[in-house]
């Protein structure tokens, strides 16, 4: 038995987490972030994977990070501030992709999803085994997401095609990200195999 796999988990103790596939990351129409072709592919790839997950069973939850200067300390707020990224009650702040039946939609205030008490009351809820980790952006919530879940024990798996970050860092940081990924967690390339793994746990 691995960490970094599903195989012989069952479905029903899976959480697929989809991180932050908002407008202002993914929406063609969005002006806040440049360059992310990748992520409004990678969000609709994500998303069907999503739903092809909870037909067997997994859990999803997509997350929103928010920017709400009420919710940060004046350190945090310092670096937040100038850009206000997905602020509350923005259309910015919601949703890209449409969530699939039966998900949960949690918020989070800043980039590490294990910071949020919406997503720690459902997972204390719902006590999952594993999940699968989807999203942007590769270079902070979407290492946060993984590092969290290594941290806590959990099973965990990263596929390649359900993760992005804006085009300009494909070349650089996007790909370092993805090399570490990779070599120590064990990210696989598709997401198919891990659909294979769930449907034969």
């Amino acid at each position: 038995m691995k960490q970094t796999d599903l195989k012989d988990v069952p479905p029903e103790q899976v959480i697929v987490l989809m991180v932050d596939f908002q407008n202002a990351f993914c929406h063609p129409e969005s002006h806040t972030v440049n360059d992310k072709i990748n992520n409004e592919a990678t969000a609709r790839w994500a998303n069907a994977f999503a739903l092809r997950a909870s037909e067997l069973g997994a859990s999803v939850v997509y997350s929103r990070q928010v920017y709400d200067p009420a919710t940060l300390t004046p350190r945090q707020d310092r670096w937040d501030a100038s850009e206000a990224l997905c602020a509350k009650d923005t259309w910015g702040s919601e949703l890209y992709v449409k969530p699939v039946p039966g998900s949960l939609v949690v918020i989070k205030n800043r980039f590490d999803i294990w910071q949020s008490r919406d997503f720690l009351d459902y997972i204390e809820r719902r006590k999952p085994e594993g999940f699968v980790i989807s999203g942007f952006e590769l270079c902070c919530c979407v290492l946060f997401a993984v590092l969290g879940a290594d941290e806590r024990g959990y099973r965990y798996v990263v596929p390649q095609d359900l993760v992005s970050g804006i085009d300009i860092g494909d070349l650089t940081y996007n790909r370092a990200v993805r090399e570490y990924l990779r070599y120590t967690h064990g990210a696989p390339e598709s997401s198919e195999t891990v659909l294979k793994e769930l449907g034969v746990a």
